[in-house]
């Protein structure tokens, strides 16, 4: 896991810019240091070393040379921890240059192949077997990985930079470009740091993000108006001689959206494949050369990992994880939201050494500016905090890679809406028998009867109301939205609620898992858990967003068998049945990573009221804000406090970057 980073410019400049951007991303990678300078207009190259550097190389510092390339790398070894994993890295004739940050899983197959058809490897590292499939196939090379990645490469004989992104967007790729300049980085903050770039906040970002808490957007916007994100499953190819950019979309995740009447005997066929997918995908995910563990919150994700993991050791030792694997857990004693029982419940039942973290209201207000500062963007609760401290936690224990079972919502439904697709699924196919059993057995399910139902009315209406009624519904069902400037909430409303309505019309369960799984959902999930865990030089690993074979699998398998007899996550749960305590395995109840948010913002109200003043006036009314802060506060403190956090976000944001106005 790394930081990577490059600028290509037509304008004179020297290497102040390309440093700085990599002592940005210092916490990426820690270990090793390395840039390349390559002039395009003939092909030289010159390797040039840092202050964290383990291979000899001239300083980039001494360095003042005409170029107009230059390639970044930090590196956070984790396998093939020698010198031999240096990056920025080349093919042996030099013609092909890359920076890399993830881990192709199944890179020593790939390998043997590549062998097999002439290549010569120097390393044992999977960055150098990206080369060599990229040399043998092209572009086509990304169909081959299994993994999560993003990575950009100098092909001198094409004059081209070639970048890509993972499938499900575990690992960050952000760039600025105009005629001139091309720039790209693991992170936001390492852009902004380039002479010229604009600090400017997007008028629709910060409007989706008030009124709705939305804080990703799948067309690869971000809440910066000059900087963008290579979304989930694509690549880039910039042609330096023309100036030419083009994104494009290389992966779409196929999915089942024919409607199966539930069968036992197919039912025992699909569990078989999820628990042999499951188990394959964490094996894979504990390759490393460093110390191991996992996260766990006791729900039926994490502690799937954790029942696998032990499993695995049964079978053989495993170096990396140890005699016991290690576990993380967010804890709230004597509260409700608080899971430390059931995580406690399950480390026993493996007999895994477990590790703890309590968050309290007073270290949020301690490290509440490095929090948003280490997201770069907004986000959308203090769970975030939760992640954060866990991460620390597994740094001060002396682990550097961390499985977590992000993504298992989106892959095997975990949360309360996916109900009303699954019942509306039925009704439209006409499944009675399905209906009627699942129905009678929706004692199981994480939400009441009543619930269910208000979901179905309230979809059924949103897709015949009018705009316009749509607007004023929405002002007074979410009165947050009136400290926006009423020009700049009126510039946005329209849009902002047209998206948000379209955002939820999905014809199927399946389709609906589909588009949070790679546009909406997971995508913003995994930023969170990136920057956390990099935050604290920690690789996250999650088996449950990356794993082609078991996304796919699962994708495969018809609406009809991911919620059973009221039971959400059947699949998962009937598949890792066997690994799991009694208690885990038939739990329904649905916390996630909670935190005791009304009650920390509420008790600390006075101190983080200040923060308010951040906001400019041409787009809130800061001063009313700030007038009726505590009285907002005490209002919330029985229910969501999460609009207000909001602006407090937004507030802190508008500080730690600097940002300067918002344009539309």
């Amino acid at each position: 896991m790394c930081g990577i980073a490059g600028i290509f410019s037509r304008l004179p400049h020297d290497c102040a810019t390309i440093c700085a951007m990599s002592r940005i991303l210092r916490h990426r990678g820690p270990d090793d240091e390395g840039y390349i300078a390559i002039s395009t207009r003939d092909g030289a190259s010159m390797s040039l070393g840092g202050v964290d550097s383990q291979v000899s190389f001239p300083s980039i510092l001494d360095f003042n040379e005409s170029v107009d390339l230059f390639l970044a790398h930090r590196r956070l070894s984790v396998i093939d921890l020698s010198p031999a994993g240096h990056q920025p890295m080349s093919s042996a004739d030099g013609k092909i240059w890359i920076v890399f940050n993830g881990e192709i899983y199944n890179y020593r197959e790939l390998r043997s192949e590549l062998r097999s058809r002439g290549h010569i490897f120097r390393t044992e590292t999977d960055t150098e077997v990206v080369i060599a499939a990229y040399v043998e196939w092209g572009e086509g090379c990304l169909d081959r990985f299994d993994g999560m990645w993003a990575f950009v490469l100098y092909d001198s004989s094409r004059n081209v930079l070639f970048g890509s992104r993972d499938r499900f967007g575990v690992k960050p790729l952000y760039y600025v470009f105009d005629r001139e300049r091309f720039a790209f980085a693991s992170e936001i903050k390492a852009l902004l740091s380039i002479p010229g770039v604009s600090s400017r906040a997007r008028g629709t970002a910060v409007y989706d993000y008030v009124a709705f808490g939305v804080d990703f957007w799948s067309d690869g916007t971000t809440f910066w108006s000059s900087v963008f994100e290579l979304p989930p499953a694509h690549a880039f190819v910039w042609k330096i001689g023309d100036a030419f950019f083009k994104p494009y979309r290389y992966y779409a995740l196929p999915f089942e959206d024919e409607w199966q009447a539930f069968d036992y005997r197919r039912a025992e066929e699909h569990v078989r494949n999820v628990r042999e997918c499951t188990i394959e995908a964490v094996g894979r995910h504990l390759m490393a050369d460093v110390p191991v563990g996992s996260c766990l919150s006791g729900g039926i994700d994490s502690s799937s990992i954790v029942g696998v993991i032990r499993f695995l050791l049964e079978k053989d030792s495993i170096s990396q994880v140890g005699e016991r694997l290690k576990t993380f857990t967010a804890c709230y004693p004597g509260r409700d939201i608080d899971e430390s029982s059931w995580a406690r419940l399950m480390a026993d039942h493996v007999n895994a050494s477990r590790h703890t973290t309590e968050p309290t209201g007073e270290a949020l207000i301690r490290d509440l500016e490095d929090l948003v500062y280490t997201q770069d963007c907004p986000f959308g609760s203090t769970s975030i905090y939760a992640q954060y401290r866990v991460m620390k936690c597994a740094r001060e224990t002396g682990v550097t890679v961390l499985l977590d079972g992000q993504g298992g919502d989106e892959l095997f439904t975990g949360y309360a809406p996916y109900y009303a697709a699954f019942f509306r699924e039925m009704l439209r196919r006409g499944s009675w028998e399905d209906l009627r059993r699942e129905w009678k057995a929706f004692s199981s399910a994480p939400l009441r009867r009543s619930s269910l139902v208000k979901m179905l009315l309230r979809d059924a209406l949103a897709g015949k109301m009018p705009t316009k009624v749509k607007i004023s519904l929405f002002r007074v069902l979410r009165p947050s939205v009136g400290y926006l400037i009423k020009g700049f909430a009126s510039q946005h409303a329209q849009g902002g609620i047209e998206r948000r309505f379209l955002r939820n019309e999905t014809p199927s369960l399946n389709g609906m898992l589909q588009r949070l799984m790679c546009s909406s959902s997971l995508p913003a999930l995994l930023r969170y858990e990136d920057r956390n865990s990099m935050r604290f030089s920690i690789e996250s690993r999650t088996p449950f967003a990356d794993d082609r074979r078991l996304v796919e699998t699962v994708f495969a398998i018809p609406a009809s068998y991911k919620i059973h007899e009221g039971y959400s996550k059947w699949l998962l749960r009937e598949a890792m049945k066997d690994f799991l305590p009694g208690a885990i395995y038939a739990r329904t109840d649905k916390i996630g990573f909670a935190t005791p948010e009304t009650a920390w913002l509420v008790q600390n109200q006075k101190d983080l009221a200040p923060y308010l003043d951040a906001l400019p006036g041409e787009v809130f009314e800061t001063k009313r804000l700030r007038a009726d802060w505590s009285g907002l506060a005490a209002s919330f403190s029985s229910s969501s406090i999460s609009p207000l956090w909001r602006y407090l976000n937004l507030a802190i944001w508008w500080k730690k970057f600097n940002v300067s106005d918002v344009v539309a």
